[in-house]
């Protein structure tokens, strides 16, 4: 009997990997069963558990895939080389253009509260979004180089990392929530337009 090609079983991998996302992103990954995915893949059981042996196990690699885009969106963002401000003006949009997004927005949502149980998908999550935050690091010390700004890069990053969680947890509520506006709303307050603004104003006497 011929072996199975790895492009076979990275294929087979993904069916059953879609299949889990369609029912988790609409029942809920404690409401789906091992059974539903199979029912979902038009795999049999025993070919969906030769691929992942328990729901956890595909829970994990859902859950990494989902928030993956948060350290893929920022990687490209950061080699794009626009400053800061300007690369947060980018980020909502770039990730509406990623496939099924919406889907994955939520999954990310429902993957943030499973990490709160689960500190081997929290452990597995933080070292995606450490990546990410090194890369915001280099960004944000790059920008405090050429000017005159003092600030915790670390902390900035996190802070930063914290905007982009934000847009996807209230675009999994809303979904007309609008990107560039938010985008535009962040790139506003890093690079201080508000403060400039309210200092502009005349003192109210």
């Amino acid at each position: 009997m011929p072996r199975v090609s790895e492009d076979h079983r990275a294929a087979r991998r993904q069916q059953i990997l879609a299949a889990a996302a369609t029912r988790f992103a609409r029942d809920g990954f404690h409401r789906t069963s091992m059974q539903d995915v199979v029912d979902e893949s038009g795999m049999s059981f025993g070919a969906v558990y030769r691929y992942f042996r328990t729901k956890n196990d595909i829970v994990m690699a859902i859950s990494l895939e989902a928030i993956s885009m948060i350290e893929t969106v920022v990687r490209d963002g950061v080699q794009a080389g626009h400053p800061v401000a300007d690369l947060m003006a980018t980020l909502p949009r770039a990730l509406l253009t990623l496939e099924q997004i919406d889907e994955r927005m939520r999954l990310a949502v429902q993957a943030w509260g499973e990490a709160l149980r689960d500190q081997a998908l929290a452990e597995r999550m933080q070292s995606g979004l450490r990546r990410a935050r090194a890369a915001l690091k280099e960004t944000i010390d790059v920008s405090c180089a050429d000017s005159d700004v003092h600030i915790d890069a670390e902390a900035a990053s996190q802070v930063l990392i914290s905007i982009i969680q934000g847009f996807i947890l209230q675009r999994a509520w809303d979904p007309h929530l609008d990107a560039d506006s938010y985008g535009q709303a962040a790139q506003a307050l890093i690079a201080g337009a508000l403060d400039r603004t309210v200092s502009d104003q005349p003192t109210p006497r």
